[in-house]
C-alpha cells in the first residue's frame, strides 16, 4: 500500500494543467470552477476582491468611453481617441468573459469532475497516456503566451512612472508633464496632488484585471482542450492495439463497448466545453480583428516612436492570442479524426462479421471531428487564422 501510495504522489495530478488559470483568476478573486478542500472564509474574502476588482474595472472602462465620445464629438484627438478604441476593445472582452465563465462554474466544475474521473492515478496508469509530453507542450504555450501579454500590460502601466523617474531623478527635468497608461475622462482635474496617483494606481489595478480575466479563460479552454486531446490520443492507440478474433465474440463486444463509452464521454466532453467558451471565443476573434484593424491603422498614420514600440507588441499579442487558441483547436480536430483511422488501422481481418459492421459505424461517427466552436457562428481551426487577418486588412483597408 505504501508503494501504491508513492507512486500516486510522484504522478502528474490533472490540477497541474490547470494551475495557471487557476492563479491568474484567484488575482481577482475568483474560482471558476468549485474547489476541493476550499474554506468558507476564503470564498467570502475572494467574492469581495472580485466585487472591488470589476467595480475598479468597470469604471476605468467608462472613463475611457466617455473620453473616445468626447474626443470624436469635439474632432479634436482623434488618434489617441482610436488608441482608446483598441483598449476599450481589449477591455470589453475581458470584462465579458469573466462575467460569462463566472456564470458557467456549475458546468464547469462538472467537466472538471468527469476529467478527473477519467484522469489515470498511478505513474504506471499514466504511462501510455504520455502526460509529461502533453503537460510540457500546454506549459511552453501557456508561460509564452502570458509572458507576453504581462510584459504588454506592463509596458503601459509603467511607462509614465519609468519616464517620470528618468526625468525627474536622472535628468532633472522637474516640469514633467503627468500622464496617465490610458487616456479617460474624469470630472476633475486628475493631474493635480494625489489624485493622479489614485488613477494611476487604479488604471493599473484595472488593466491588471482585465488582462487577467482573459488570459485565465484561455488558457483553462486550452488546458481542458488539451487533456481531451490527450485521451483522443490515449483512445487511438487502444484501439490500434487490439487484436480482433483471437477470442470469443464476447471479448470484442466488450471491447467495442468500453471503446465507443469513452469515445461518447470525450464528444460529450467537447461540447460542453464549447457551450462553456463559445461566447468567449467568439468575442475573442470578433475583438482581434478590430484591435489588428485599429493598431494597424495608428501604425500607418504615424505615431511617436515610443507609441509605435507599443503598438507593435499590442499587435503582436493579439494575434499569438489568436494562434494559440486556433494551434489548440487544430489538435483537437486532428486527435479525433485519428479515431477512424485507428479503427481501420487495428486487426480486425479474423473478426466476427458483426464485429466488422460495427466497426463501420465507429469510423462513420469519427468522421465528423469534434471541434471548437464560437458558438453557431465559426469553426475554429488553423485556417481561422487566415480568415481572421483578411477580414482585418478589410476593416483597415475600409
Amino acid at each position: 500500500q505504501s508503494a501504491k501510495e508513492q507512486e500516486k504522489l510522484k504522478a502528474i495530478p490533472l490540477q497541474s494543467f490547470l494551475k495557471y488559470a487557476n492563479a491568474f483568476y484567484l488575482s481577482i478573486g475568483m474560482l471558476a470552477y468549485d474547489h476541493k478542500y476550499s474554506q468558507k472564509w476564503k470564498e467570502v474574502l475572494l467574492h469581495w476582491t472580485f466585487i472591488a476588482q470589476m467595480v475598479n474595472l468597470n469604471t476605468v472602462l467608462v472613463s475611457e468611453l466617455i473620453y473616445v465620445f468626447l474626443a470624436i464629438g469635439k474632432g479634436s484627438n482623434f488618434l489617441e481617441a482610436t488608441m482608446n478604441l483598441s483598449f476599450i476593445g481589449f477591455v470589453i472582452v475581458g470584462d465579458l468573459k469573466i462575467w460569462y465563465i463566472s456564470r458557467q462554474r456549475k458546468r464547469l466544475t462538472q467537466v472538471v469532475s468527469r476529467l478527473e474521473e477519467l484522469h489515470p492515478e498511478g505513474l504506471a496508469q499514466q504511462e501510455p497516456y504520455n502526460i509529461g509530453y502533453h503537460l510540457s507542450g500546454y506549459s511552453r504555450y501557456s508561460i509564452f503566451y502570458f509572458g507576453m501579454h504581462m510584459v504588454l500590460i506592463w509596458t503601459y502601466n509603467l511607462y509614465w512612472a519609468v519616464y517620470y523617474l528618468v526625468c525627474d531623478f536622472w535628468l532633472g527635468m522637474r516640469q514633467f508633464e503627468r500622464m496617465l497608461p490610458y487616456y479617460c475622462w474624469v470630472p476633475w482635474d486628475w493631474s493635480t496632488g494625489y489624485s493622479y496617483y489614485f488613477m494611476y494606481i487604479s488604471q493599473n489595478i484595472g488593466g491588471q484585471a482585465c488582462l487577467s480575466g482573459q488570459l485565465a479563460a484561455d488558457m483553462l479552454m486550452c488546458a481542458l482542450v488539451t487533456l481531451v486531446v490527450m485521451h483522443f490520443i490515449r483512445l487511438s492507440a487502444h484501439i490500434e492495439g487490439h487484436v480482433a478474433g483471437i477470442g470469443p465474440f464476447q471479448r470484442d463486444l466488450e471491447f467495442l463497448q468500453a471503446t465507443v463509452a469513452y469515445h461518447q464521454s470525450l464528444i460529450h466532453l467537447c461540447q460542453d466545453i464549447n457551450e462553456i467558451f463559445g461566447v468567449s471565443l467568439l468575442s475573442n476573434f470578433v475583438s482581434s480583428s478590430f484591435i489588428i484593424c485599429f493598431v494597424g491603422f495608428q501604425m500607418t498614420i504615424g505615431s511617436k516612436i515610443d507609441n509605435l514600440v507599443m503598438l507593435v507588441l499590442f499587435l503582436f499579442c493579439a494575434k499569438v492570442q489568436v494562434f494559440m487558441i486556433a494551434t489548440h483547436a487544430q489538435r483537437l480536430v486532428d486527435a479525433s479524426e485519428q479515431i477512424g483511422q485507428a479503427v481501420y488501422n487495428h486487426d480486425w481481418f479474423r473478426a466476427d462479421l458483426r464485429y466488422r459492421k460495427m466497426l463501420i459505424l465507429i469510423i462513420k461517427r469519427a468522421q465528423q471531428p469534434s471541434r471548437l466552436k464560437a458558438t453557431m457562428f465559426l469553426n475554429i481551426s488553423l485556417v481561422t487564422v487566415s480568415d481572421l487577418l483578411q477580414l482585418s486588412y478589410k476593416f483597415f483597408a475600409l
